[in-house]
C-alpha cells in the first residue's frame, strides 16, 4: 500500500505525542514493505527527503495571519484558550494539507492524520482517500478536562474538529480511556474505534542498562503542567519516609500557568516548601532521555488523564518499573504484565505507597522493570503494531470502496 501521513509535527520538527507516533508507525510500516510518505506543512520549510525507508515532503505552511493583522486590537478577539481555539489556525492547516496534497500528487492507498486539527479535513469533505484518523488528543479535550467552559470560538473549533472523525472511513484509539473520554464529550457519533497502541521502536532503550545500578530517582518526564499532576508526585514525595536520599527529576519544558505564575515556576516552589529534592531539567533532547531512564529507579506518570503515554513505553522499554494513576491510558498494560502499580489520580498518599517500596529496593524495581521489557516486547513490538495497522487500512479501502461507487458505476447509474 502506498500511506500518506498528515504531520506538520513530525520529527526532527517537534518530537511530541503525534509526531512520536507517526515516526514510530511510518517507519515500522515501511519495515513490513509498505511505500509511506509523510507530508509536513510547518513554516517555511521546502524539503524532499527519505527518512530511513520514509518518504518525508516538507511544505511550507499557508498560513492565515488574521491575529497579527489587528495589531493592537487583537486582544479584542483572542480567547483564553488561544491557540487551541484558534479558527485561522484551523483554516491555514485545511488548506495547506489540501494544496500540497493536490500538487504531490501522491496517490495514496490510504492517508492517516490525528484527531484534533484539520489536516484531513479536505479529504473527508470530498472523500478522494480512503481515511484513518488516529484519536490522539483533540485540541480542545484539555480545556474540557479542566472543568472550565468553552466559549463560543472553544465550541466552534470544537465541532470543527470533529467533522474529519466523524467522515472518516476508520478510527483508531491507543486507549479505551481515550474513547470513552471522548464519547462523553459527544465525539464519535456512535463509531467503533480500533484500539492499537502505538508502536515502541527498539531505539537506544534497549541498551539502558537494569536499574539494580541506580539510586532512589524518580522521573517524571513531559510537560510540566496541570494535567500531568506534578504537583501530585510532588506531595507524594514529602509522604515518603524511610528511603534515605529520594529525588525526583523533571524533564519538560512548563506548560500553562497556576494562578498568574508559570506552572513550572509554581511547581518548583512548592517542592522547596515542602523539602522535597525536585530537579527541574526543562526541555531535554530526546537523544538525552535514554540517559535519563537509565539514572532513574522508578517512571511515575500520575497524569490526571491521558491518553496514552510515551514515555511510560519508552520506560518499560528501559526496564523502569511505570507507577501510572488509573486516569492514564498506559494503565492496562501497567497492570496486566505486573510491569508497575496504577494508584488514583490526585491521591499522594498512595502514590507515595506505591512509589516507597520500589525506591527503597533496586533489586525489586528491576524485578518488575523486566516484566515492562517483556511487555513492549510482545504486544507493542514496531512489527506486531504495524501489521495490525495494516488490517486497519486495508478495512478502510473497503468502507472507502462501499461509501464512493467506482466511475463505471456512477456511469451505469447515468
Amino acid at each position: 500500500m502506498r500511506i500518506v501521513f498528515l504531520c506538520d509535527q513530525y520529527p526532527p520538527v517537534v518530537w511530541d505525542g503525534a509526531g512520536t507516533y507517526t515516526h514510530a508507525a511510518a517507519h515500522a510500516l515501511a519495515e513490513i514493505g509498505h511505500d509511506v510518505h509523510v507530508v509536513a506543512c510547518e513554516g517555511r520549510r521546502w524539503l524532499e527527503t527519505v527518512d530511513g525507508k520514509v518518504s518525508v515532503h516538507c511544505r511550507p505552511a499557508l498560513t492565515i495571519p488574521v491575529t497579527k493583522l489587528l495589531g493592537p486590537f487583537r486582544r479584542l478577539v483572542l480567547g483564553a484558550h488561544h491557540p487551541r481555539d484558534s479558527l485561522s489556525i484551523r483554516a491555514s492547516l485545511a488548506v495547506s494539507y489540501a494544496f500540497w496534497m493536490r500538487l504531490l500528487d501522491l496517490q495514496p492507498d490510504v492517508v492517516e492524520t490525528q484527531d484534533g486539527e484539520t489536516r484531513g479535513l479536505w479529504i473527508a469533505f470530498r472523500h478522494s482517500a480512503p481515511l484513518v484518523i488516529y484519536l490522539h488528543t483533540p485540541t480542545m479535550l484539555d480545556v474540557r478536562l479542566m472543568g472550565r467552559p468553552l466559549s463560543w470560538r472553544g465550541r466552534l473549533a470544537d465541532r470543527i474538529d470533529r467533522i474529519s472523525s466523524d467522515r472518516a472511513d476508520v478510527l483508531t484509539s491507543p486507549s479505551q480511556l481515550l474513547v470513552d473520554t471522548l464519547r462523553d464529550f459527544g465525539w464519535l457519533q456512535g463509531k467503533v474505534p480500533e484500539i492499537i497502541p502505538p508502536p515502541a521502536p527498539p531505539g537506544p532503550w534497549v541498551e539502558v542498562p537494569s536499574a539494580l545500578t541506580t539510586g532512589p530517582v524518580v522521573l517524571a518526564a513531559g510537560r510540566v503542567e496541570w494535567r500531568k499532576g506534578g504537583d501530585v508526585l510532588v506531595e507524594a514525595l514529602a509522604r515518603i519516609a524511610g528511603v534515605d536520599g529520594v529525588e525526583a527529576l523533571f524533564a519538560g519544558a512548563s506548560g500553562g500557568r497556576m494562578g498568574r505564575r508559570p506552572y513550572g515556576e509554581w511547581l518548583s516552589s512548592r517542592a522547596d516548601a515542602l523539602g522535597t529534592r525536585c530537579r527541574f531539567l526543562g526541555s531535554v533532547p530526546r537523544a538525552a532521555m535514554a540517559d535519563l531512564y537509565g539514572r532513574s529507579r522508578v517512571v511515575a506518570i500520575p497524569s490526571r488523564y491521558e491518553n496514552f503515554s510515551t514515555v511510560g513505553v519508552e520506560a518499560m522499554a528501559s526496564g523502569r518499573p511505570v507507577v501510572c494513576s488509573a486516569t492514564g491510558g498506559i494503565a492496562p498494560l501497567v497492570e496486566r504484565w505486573g510491569a508497575g502499580t496504577v494508584v488514583p489520580p490526585d491521591d499522594p498518599a498512595a502514590l507515595a505507597d506505591a512509589l516507597a517500596p520500589l525506591l527503597a529496593s533496586a533489586e525489586k524495581a528491576a524485578e518488575v522493570g523486566e516484566r515492562g521489557r517483556d511487555a513492549i516486547e510482545r504486544e507493542l513490538s514496531p512489527e506486531v503494531v504495524a501489521r495490525r495497522r495494516e488490517g486497519a487500512y486495508r478495512e478502510a479501502i473497503e468502507r472507502h470502496r462501499r461509501r464512493r461507487p467506482s466511475s463505471r458505476e456512477t456511469a451505469a447509474v447515468v
